[in-house]
């Protein structure tokens, strides 16, 4: 019984020392707690707040021993505003780029001493710091030096691409797929390279280049291009297979007429381009062609097209088999209508009788025909008697009829049916 008496009491005085233990930590808590709030508090001003931090240096100055000498280290609020406005001063003084770059240094180091300065200045002089701000404005505004750096490089690579893309349009075509081939060729990403400069171009020049190349180079040069620059080239290509197709049925029909008149519709580019020109005289056929060529007064323009056509043909056959047969046809009809022309003004100085005279002779003792044979099987043949149709023709209507009347009923009536003839 005694044991358990002592048991009990013993029990008691544990609950009481765990009682007396409990409440001093709580009053140790409650202690720091009252103790450690105000000095974060302090610190969180010394630290963040500047004039805070002066006035705290200033007081703890003036405490003897290492404690006052510590803080007597830091600058006072008089010192640091003289460093504010030395650093205004200089910045004011200088010229406004210097400023800008200067103060953007000091923003990246120390954002509270840039507002600082930013404030004083605007105090000393407020208009040239308002100008300063801005060029600060518009340097925050422009991308960082890395990204110019990269664009700069870019764009200087893209005017590069482009003064090649141009350089290679203004060859002849033939020349310009030689280029293409030597980019290709030049490197692993040489179809890659050749698409930048296909991208360059207009629609036209690359459609002209494009579908000339080999097929493979074409296709692996269409996989590099942008969907939208490759959909408008392949339009460009199917607008212009369409053109032909209808240039080639305009060429039937102009295959028929009468040369004398085809030259005012393409004897110039007054109607069409070279280019289309180009496709007509080749579908018209090089007898045809020839003729109609060499009644055109501008031998600038009949080279033209027929260079034009002797490029198409290399270009699109390998060979040129159609422009040696134009040429040779030229110089046939050249000579001529050179000689039809010179009997025209020799014969303008005769009398009608005598004209007439000559003519009934020419027409009834006619020497052969002169036949020419082209290399594409064409004949070309010169009579007396188409000699005299076309001196006939040159004459006035009056001169003309006073002609027929002066010859025998029948050349008279033959001569007109043929003169009313349309030449084929």
């Amino acid at each position: 019984m005694a044991e358990k008496n002592q048991a009990a009491q013993n029990n008691d005085n544990s609950t009481q020392d765990k009682k007396k233990s409990g409440g001093k930590m709580g009053c140790l808590i409650v202690l720091l707690i009252l103790v450690i709030t105000p000095l974060l508090a302090v610190g969180t001003l010394y630290f963040f707040n500047k004039d805070f931090k002066l006035s705290v240096n200033s007081i703890m100055s003036q405490v003897p021993g290492p404690v006052g000498a510590y803080f007597e280290n830091f600058p006072t609020r008089a010192e640091e505003q003289e460093k504010i406005r030395t650093i205004s001063d200089y910045m004011l003084s200088i010229a406004e780029d210097r400023a800008v770059d200067k103060l953007l240094v000091l923003k990246g180091d120390d954002s509270k001493a840039y507002d600082e300065v930013i404030k004083d200045m605007v105090r000393i002089n407020p208009n040239k710091t308002k100008s300063i701000l801005e060029a600060i404005r518009g340097q925050a505004i422009s991308q960082d030096a890395v990204v110019t750096t990269v664009t700069k490089i870019e764009e200087e690579k893209a005017a590069d691409v482009k003064t090649e893309a141009d350089y290679i349009v203004s060859l002849p075509v033939s020349s310009a797929i030689g280029e293409i081939d030597k980019v290709i060729a030049a490197s692993i990403n040489g179809h890659k390279d050749a698409a930048a400069l296909f991208e360059a171009m207009t629609d036209e020049d690359a459609e002209k280049i494009l579908y000339r190349l080999d097929e493979t180079d074409r296709n692996k040069i269409f996989s590099y291009l942008s969907d939208s620059k490759a959909m408008s080239i392949k339009q460009k290509h199917n607008d212009l297979q369409l053109k032909d197709t209808e240039l080639v049925q305009v060429a039937g029909v102009y295959k028929s007429e009468n040369a004398t008149t085809l030259v005012n519709t393409i004897g110039n580019t007054g109607q069409y381009t070279l280019d289309e020109l180009a496709v007509i005289y080749k579908n018209i056929g090089p007898k045809k062609a020839g003729e109609v060529l060499a009644k055109s007064q501008n031998d600038p323009f009949v080279f033209q097209v027929i260079e034009k056509i002797k490029d198409n043909e290399l270009l699109n056959e390998n060979v040129d088999n159609i422009t040696p047969d134009i040429l040779k046809s030229l110089k046939i009809y050249r000579e001529f209508d050179d000689n039809v022309s010179e009997l025209v003004k020799v014969y303008s100085k005769m009398g009608t009788d005598k004209v007439a005279d000559i003519i009934k002779n020419m027409m009834l003792n006619a020497s052969p025909s002169k036949v020419y044979e082209l290399n594409n099987g064409d004949l070309i043949s010169i009579s007396d008697e188409k000699l005299m149709l076309e001196i006939l023709k040159s004459f006035p209507e009056s001169k003309k009829a006073e002609i027929l009347s002066l010859l025998d009923k029948t050349l008279s009536s033959e001569l007109t049916r043929k003169l009313a003839l349309p030449e084929n």
